[in-house]
Formats: C-alpha cells, structure tokens, sequence
C-alpha cells in the first residue's frame, strides 16, 4: 500500500531540514502533489495513499490538512509529525521525493501554484469554479499532466 501523504511529507521535511531548508504547509501539500504526479507519471502507481482533493487554494491532502492546519503558516518541523512507524518507501519513491524537493523545493508556494493549479491543471478541471471544491482529484489527470510535463521537458532537451 502507498503510504500517507503526511508519511511523504515528513521525509520531505527531514530531507529539507538536511540542507536547511524551511518549507511551510503549502510548499509541503504541493511538493506531495507533485511527487505524486511524478510518480503516477513514470510507473502508472500512486506515492500515496490518499487522494489529493481541489480546494479554493490548490490540491490539497485532507489527511495533512487536519495534521499541520492547527500549525498555523510558519515553517514545518519534523516534531509536528506523529511519531509512530511510518510506510516502507521504496527507493524509487525515496528518489522521486528527493528530486523533487531539489528541482522545487526552493520555489515558494505561490511559484508552486503555476504547477499544481494553473489553466487546465487537474485541480482546475475538477475544482470548477467552485463547483468541484473538496472533491477528489482523479490520479488519472494527475498522470496525464506530469506525462505532459515529462514530454516538454524532454522536447526542451533536444531543441524540439
């Protein structure tokens, strides 16, 4: 089984902590997201096990929410987390989430916005205006739009 987005967000946080990086609640919900996507993207499965759902201010995991919410909006500690025995991640997805958090974790939430919640995004189509707000965000166009993303970059390599 997958493991927790609050279990992915705590190695996100441990492995910021390392290199003395601070992210806040809304860099973790959308460097989860993003994760998450990369990983639906390259092996069809998802990183974890809870879906991300379109709220007014992007993809959000509930699960999360309701752990760091009461936290307020300063940076996130790994002591915020439970302790308790967390998922086996695999090295793909210890890989997958390192990545991440190199290629976007200096990028402030507003800049991580572009990614998870632009025209056309997943979260735009299911939010809706509104209309789809706290609804869950398919995995299927989470893996469409980082197969999207995986074919620009690759175009952008070889001067497409």
């Amino acid at each position: 089984m997958p493991a927790w987005s609050t279990d992915i967000a705590r190695e996100f946080v441990r492995l910021a902590d390392a290199v003395s990086l601070r992210l806040d609640q809304l860099q973790l919900q959308r460097l989860v997201y993003i994760a998450h996507g990369w990983c639906l993207a390259a092996t069809g499965e998802p990183l974890t096990g809870d879906r991300p759902e379109a709220w007014r201010i992007g993809p959000i995991y509930r699960r999360m929410a309701d752990l760091l919410g009461p936290l307020g909006a300063g940076p996130v500690r790994l002591e915020c987390f439970v302790e308790g025995p967390s998922a086996e991640l695999s090295s793909f997805e210890m890989d997958r989430i390192a990545v991440t958090l190199r290629d976007y974790g200096a990028l402030g939430s507003p800049q991580l916005s572009s990614v998870t919640q632009g025209a056309g995004t997943p979260w735009y189509k299911v939010y809706a205006d509104g209309l789809g707000e706290h609804r869950d965000i398919p995995h299927r166009l989470v893996r469409e739009q980082f197969h999207e993303f995986a074919g620009q970059q690759a175009c952008s390599q070889h001067s497409c």
